[in-house]
């Protein structure tokens, strides 16, 4: 029997019923609590397969996404087989979604997590990826992932929250009464992309929003979101770049415009991300990527809406150092990429500032090609590494130097570039741009108003804590003779971002798994097919391996 019929025959055979439970987790925020059913995710699954096999529309996404992936999978841990491993898989999704288009995937970050064994009837969209690449995992009998299964994982989920970017503008035609099978005139147009957009960026439910109160939002947003005005002019620039700006818009070609958007938001929002640093890095206190606390409040103080976080909240984020109590800094790169400047989440994703240190580890990873190097080959690049706020050619001081060393004395003489204490290096070479890493579990992610609910504290200051710090730090004299590098904090405590994974016992023999590429995709697609029996059961077991930490201590 043809291979295409065999296909054909194990889809079908496993299109089956699933029952829905009757109880959902309970979650602080809606959004947190959004599910997508296993049969879209199945259905996703084999719309990608297919695009893999070239008779979808996503061929040219796979090859962008292999592109992009191929020097980070080179780079990291493999298993005995050459593939990666859950953790490895989490890190270069997280790594590329940041790189394509700013998207910090839920599920995807530092704080990890699996899907509620405990709940059959739907998947939460945060728990998405952890969930296809279980089931995917389990597919490939143990052996991990190569880069074109990474790829395609990828894929699955860009084109999940493809799916969700529809389904909301639905809620807006739905919100606002207007036709979806006929064409709507331009004052339509610009509402429906106005009403789109607000939710878009504060997170609004669009299921019960009547069109009065869509209107009466929209009217607000150049109070509340400042860059309203430029937000309308990069969506027109998108819509005149996909539909050549047609007077008259349907629902087809206005559901490419907010695809396109959603895809396009991260890296315009980044803009403000870079005006946002530039203003620190202006006050920065001696080179060292910090700000102190009290010239941090002064622009507030002076009647500007930014930089109003307490030192409370800063302090929960990771972004305060406190190693001199006299003088309390923040870290400009860790507010920067800090949660609390992510906006427009969507069940899957937030837009965050992008992470600059990403492309300076990925200069790193393309020139090594492995997970880990000699001292003397990281110097030699980092030398002419230049970053947007450090030039090159620069000289290593002794003591950074040391450093690099003392990491390397602990890994049989090479340094882990995936490692927290590389990261910690990198902080001290890089402080402006790369974030300083803190030990697991030391620093939260929740937004201002989930710490302000959690805590009963603030998540902004009041005038008179920021004038106390102000007044404090006139009082106090800082050491200028002490070294700039010996000014930063160093911990000597390491965590593994990605490691070994543990091997599974395989129920295919290796002889068996194809590893070329179309024999391998026909194998991949009917595996898909099959993931609807066994999703259930799925869902109740544990992943392959047992529990999968975040990050691993050494």
């Amino acid at each position: 029997m043809p291979a295409s019929s065999l296909i054909t025959l194990g889809l079908l055979a496993n299109l089956v019923a699933v029952t829905y439970a009757n109880e959902f987790l309970k979650s602080p925020s809606h959004m947190l609590n959004e599910r997508i059913s296993e049969q879209d995710v199945r259905i996703s699954l084999l719309d990608e397969v297919e695009g893999s096999l070239g008779k979808g529309s996503t061929t040219k996404r796979l090859a962008q996404m292999e592109s992009t992936l191929r020097p980070i999978v080179e780079a990291l841990p493999k298993n005995k087989h050459g593939n990666l491993g859950h953790s490895a898989v989490r890190y270069a999704l997280h790594r590329l979604f940041v790189l394509r288009h700013g998207w910090v995937i839920k599920g995807l970050g530092s704080e990890g997590g699996l899907w509620n064994s405990s709940s059959p009837a739907g998947v939460l969209k945060k728990q998405v990826p952890a969930f296809i690449e279980d089931l995917f995992e389990k597919r490939l009998a143990g052996r991990g992932f190569g880069l074109h299964e990474v790829a395609l994982l990828a894929a699955t989920v860009e084109h999940l929250i493809h799916n969700e970017a529809v389904g909301r503008l639905g809620a807006v035609f739905n919100s606002l009464e207007l036709p979806v099978a006929s064409p709507i005139s331009e004052a339509e147009t610009q509402t429906v992309l106005d009403t789109y957009m607000m939710a878009y960026i504060l997170s609004e439910p669009l299921d019960n929003m009547t069109a009065t109160k869509a209107q009466e939002l929209v009217a607000e947003m150049p109070e509340i979101f400042l860059a309203w005005q430029d937000t309308q002019k990069f969506v027109q620039d998108v819509r005149r770049n996909v539909t050549s700006n047609e007077d008259k818009m349907d629902f087809a070609s206005l559901a490419k415009v907010i695809e396109d958007v959603g895809e396009e938001f991260g890296s315009f929002q980044d803009l403000e991300c870079q005006q946002m640093k530039d203003k620190l890095v202006k006050v920065e206190h001696r080179s060292t990527g910090r700000v102190l606390l009290s010239d941090f409040y002064k622009p507030a103080l002076d009647g500007s809406w930014t930089f109003q976080e307490s030192a409370d909240y800063l302090r929960s984020q990771g972004i305060l150092d406190e190693s001199d109590p006299s003088q309390p800094s923040v870290m400009i790169a860790n507010y920067v990429t800090s949660h609390s400047n992510c906006i427009a989440s969507s069940g899957f994703y937030s837009v965050c500032c992008k992470n600059e240190c990403e492309g300076l580890l990925g200069h790193l990873e393309e020139s090594i090609g492995a997970s880990e190097a000699q001292p003397a080959t990281i110097t030699k690049l980092i030398t002419n590494l230049p970053s947007s706020t450090v030039a090159v050619p620069q000289k290593l001081s002794t003591s950074l130097s040391d450093r690099l060393d003392e990491i390397a004395a602990t890994r049989a003489g090479v340094v882990p570039l995936h490692g927290r204490l590389f990261a910690q290096w990198m902080h001290h070479i890089y402080p402006r741009e790369c974030p300083y890493p803190h030990i697991s579990g030391t620093a939260d992610t929740k937004l201002p108003d989930e710490f302000a609910d959690l805590s009963g504290s603030e998540s902004l200051a009041s005038e008179e804590e920021m004038l106390h710090y102000v007044s404090q730090a006139t009082a106090s004299t800082a050491n200028h003779a002490v070294a700039v590098e010996e000014v930063m904090p160093w911990s000597s405590e390491e965590e593994l971002f990605v490691s070994q994974p543990k091997q599974a016992h395989s129920w295919l023999s290796k002889s068996f798994m194809p590893t070329s590429g179309p024999i391998r995709s026909v194998v991949l697609l009917a595996a898909a097919g099959s993931l609807a029996a066994a999703m259930i059961q799925t869902l109740k077991d544990a992943p392959l391996g047992g529990s999968i930490p975040s990050k691993y201590s050494v």
